[in-house]
């Protein structure tokens, strides 16, 4: 009965403590859109005080004036171009480990268990040669090519999925006539969407809020994606106070949204190609 005392006692404090972090959270980012709708003289002037008015003429000067949509575009092609890399990457990868036995296998497991570890960030300086050499430096091309080698978590959870499946589904695919290609892309693919929007919603929020990679290899101001840009506001935030409140609300609040609405199905698709005890 101690025991479970305990465990209840555990789980009521880790409960508390999440709350608190939760409410936090949310306060945070309720005083970050609250701020981005005042005027600027009078979040100088009377930054904790009540506001004159709210508006947010702030929010169409940086989609007239500022051109802020062409930095959202840029980040929003990242974004989908990578994914799009690491799917096909990572989906190919885990199929391979997951289905079939060949020496070696294990070495190649930990090689992307080691790459968890082991950020990209860490080897910038060959990175940047090396697409220095290739002529791609100022390119949407760098940075998709080196955050689409993160593969190590997605393949990880696929490899455990396909590994788990029935070796009836995969016989039966044979027997009917197809190729090793045709039943990866036609059966064993779609049973993993689970687990690749999963992957697809989390990694979504580690590419939108890159700040490193653009910052190596996008020098041109057109190229700069998001993160770039609220990091000019932020660096003279007296003079563009409203302005970086009002990109970091664009960068974080979509994003997070996002992340909130398919919260469940992340989850479950995780779960499924989670690894089980």
């Amino acid at each position: 009965m101690n025991g479970v005392s305990e465990k209840k006692k555990s789980a009521t404090f880790a409960s508390l403590l999440l709350w608190i972090y939760s409410c936090f959270t949310v306060f945070v980012l309720g005083y970050l859109v609250y701020n981005s709708l005042r005027q600027k003289g009078d979040l100088l002037s009377n930054t904790f005080g009540l506001p004159k008015s709210l508006g947010f003429g702030t929010y169409l000067k940086m989609f007239t004036e500022q051109k802020f949509h062409h930095y959202f575009l840029n980040s929003a092609f990242i974004l989908v171009a990578t994914l799009v890399l690491i799917v096909l990457l990572a989906s190919m990868v885990a199929y391979a480990l997951g289905r079939y036995k060949f020496k070696f296998k294990n070495a190649v497991q930990m090689y992307f268990l080691l790459g968890l570890m082991f950020p990209a960030s860490l080897g910038v300086l060959p990175l940047f040669l090396l697409m220095k050499d290739l002529s791609l430096l100022n390119s949407y091309a760098s940075v998709i090519l080196v955050m689409s080698a993160g593969i190590s978590m997605p393949v990880l959870l696929l490899t455990d999925f396909f590994a788990k499946m029935p070796g009836e589904i995969y016989e039966s695919a044979i027997l009917d006539g197809a190729s090793e290609w045709k039943t990866f892309y036609r059966i064993m693919f779609p049973l993993a969407s689970p687990v690749v929007f999963s992957i697809c919603i989390v990694m979504s929020v580690q590419i939108w809020n890159q700040f490193f990679m653009p910052l190596i290899f996008l020098q041109d101001d057109q190229h700069k994606t998001v993160p770039l840009i609220v990091m000019k506001y932020t660096s003279n935030l007296m003079l563009s106070m409203d302005k970086a409140l009002t990109a970091s609300v664009i960068a974080t609040v979509p994003i997070l949204i996002l992340f909130m609405i398919f919260s469940e199905k992340i989850l479950d698709g995780v779960a499924s190609g989670g690894v089980k005890g």
